[in-house]
């Protein structure tokens, strides 16, 4: 069983509706590339203007699938930076794919990226540092 998921099974975004009830419920998956994907599809209740993706949301998303990234790779690591810049709003009811991939590592500091899109065009992009934390006594 991979140990750093284990460590993230009650997380607000993907922990399954048992472990987390609040969570958004996103199911991550690592493709053969070491690139994650998932879908989402906003509901009213992640509304932040009228009809529109809440931008924390958004934002949690992409630090989700960048986290899965190392966490899938049983990599322990936690987020140091999250740059976000948004792009196009996300309408309520729109499918979102989301995208990320682990750019470069260097001595247990890992750069990320992750994208939501919709319809093929990217709508909300964001970079990350992720450092594995030192182990405590």
């Amino acid at each position: 069983m991979n140990h750093a998921l284990t460590l993230h099974k009650s997380c607000a975004v993907c922990a399954s509706e048992q472990q987390n009830p609040y969570s958004l419920g996103v199911e991550y998956q690592l493709s053969e590339e070491n690139l994650v994907f998932a879908q989402f599809t906003p509901q009213v209740r992640h509304m932040g203007y009228q009809n529109l993706l809440h931008g924390g949301i958004a934002s949690a998303l992409l630090d989700g699938a960048m986290t899965h990234c190392l966490l899938l790779q049983n990599i322990p690591a936690l987020t140091a930076r999250l740059d976000v810049r948004y792009h196009e709003p996300i309408a309520i009811g729109e499918q979102v794919m989301i995208f990320a991939r682990c750019d470069t590592q260097k001595r247990g500091i890992y750069q990320l990226s992750a994208e939501l899109c919709v319809q093929g065009k990217v709508h909300v992009s964001a970079s990350g540092k992720f450092i594995v934390p030192k182990p405590q006594n």
